[in-house]
């Protein structure tokens, strides 16, 4: 396993700070070996089965936003880039300021501005430049916007050397350079005068120079990061939601199904390595809960060898009466709308069994009562 924390973004309420916590894996999520987590498996997808992740990890660093924006939360763009061990967390506000916190020197890092501010729910892809011998990094991001989907890229590397071009220099920095949108469109809507948009379900890396992207409605676009250019892959759609991760040691992809709505918790193997892709085996990761709570969110970490950590959030809406100072109902005024939040941290291995894949429960936390933005 090359990864040891999860980063857990927390949002407080009163202060508006985003908190970052930091979750140690192998402390809450999984046992000392496959055969350990086989013999202590407990499937139970109740809430009082799955224990609380306490203590709670004490906050990292905070993250804060102008003033004006503090409530745009949907524009709070919070992403993952690779680094020595444990990587950077980008934070990006409404304004398109982006900053950078590298965990493993324990230093806030300057960004260039980008070019568009982003969805939190934007899709995030990395990859390593190709014929790079200095592990230069390219981050895309999909960012689901009402009228459009903007693409661009984050890239660490030497001046001027950006879509494999000659380099400029010696120097190696942070540079955001703004790419073509996929061609993803609907039918034309006369009262926007134009086709409708239509944003991607699932995206995912299918080797060093292509990029995926799909949904039920359109189809399927690749984008060559070489050339700077998309072109219609086929008729069929990514058989799962979101970013799909690559295992090496598997040799396939994984991903899960998509959230709202959808109380059936799936990881998937997948081949994308020829199209349309070919799914290999699903498993369903937890059970589902109760009615009251509805999923509506997912994360998917790949932490390496065949470990997954899986993040599934869910909220439950309760309406109150509001109360006098005395505690007493006052009668006469709206009901006080109170979103709960409840999120599952589930530990998931998957290995090989001669001709087979397995997965692999090992153990699942969750945490009630805070707001988690996200996890990474």
């Amino acid at each position: 396993m090359n990864r040891a924390f999860a980063n857990v973004i927390v949002r407080d309420y009163g202060s508006k700070f985003y908190s970052l916590l930091r979750v140690n894996l192998k402390q809450h999520l999984f046992h000392r070996s496959a055969a350990a987590a086989e013999k202590a498996s407990n499937k139970k997808g109740l809430p009082s089965a799955i224990p609380s992740l306490e203590p709670l990890p004490e906050h990292k660093i905070n993250f804060s936003t102008p003033p004006k924006m503090e409530g745009a939360t949907y524009l709070h763009f919070f992403s993952l880039l690779k680094g020595q061990a444990e990587g950077r967390v980008m934070f990006a506000d409404p304004c398109a300021n982006p900053v950078m916190y590298d965990i493993d020197m324990d230093a806030v890092i300057a960004m260039p501005e980008t070019n568009f501010s982003k969805q939190r729910d934007s899709i995030s892809l990395s990859m390593t430049r190709p014929g790079s011998q200095d592990d230069d990094e390219q981050h895309y991001v999909l960012s689901k916007e009402p009228s459009n989907v903007l693409f661009e890229v984050l890239e660490y590397g030497r001046n001027g050397s950006a879509r494999g071009g000659p380099s400029a220099g010696t120097e190696r920095r942070w540079h955001w350079q703004h790419l073509p949108s996929p061609p993803m469109r609907g039918p034309y809507l006369p009262s926007l005068h134009r086709r409708e948009v239509i944003h991607p379900s699932a995206a995912a890396v299918v080797d060093e120079t292509t990029l995926c992207v799909s949904s039920v409605e359109t189809g399927a676009y690749a984008f060559d990061t070489v050339k700077g250019e998309w072109r219609k892959a086929g008729s069929w759609a990514l058989p799962f939601h979101g970013a799909a991760e690559y295992v090496p040691e598997l040799g396939l992809w994984f991903g899960v199904n998509a959230a709202v709505g959808n109380t059936h918790h799936c990881l998937g193997a997948f081949d994308l390595s020829s199209w349309p892709p070919v799914e290999h085996r699903t498993w369903n990761y937890l059970d589902p809960l109760s009615d009251k709570w509805l999923t509506w969110q997912r994360h998917l970490l790949n932490l390496g060898s065949g470990k997954f950590c899986i993040a599934t959030s869910f909220q439950n809406i309760e309406w109150h009466t509001p109360c006098n100072a005395a505690g007493y109902p006052l009668h006469g005024l709206d009901d006080e709308m109170v979103v709960n939040d409840l999120i599952i941290l589930t530990g998931v291995e998957v290995v090989r069994c001669g001709d087979r894949l397995k997965m692999i429960n090992h153990k699942s936390k969750h945490l009630e009562g805070i707001e988690i933005h996200c996890v990474l």
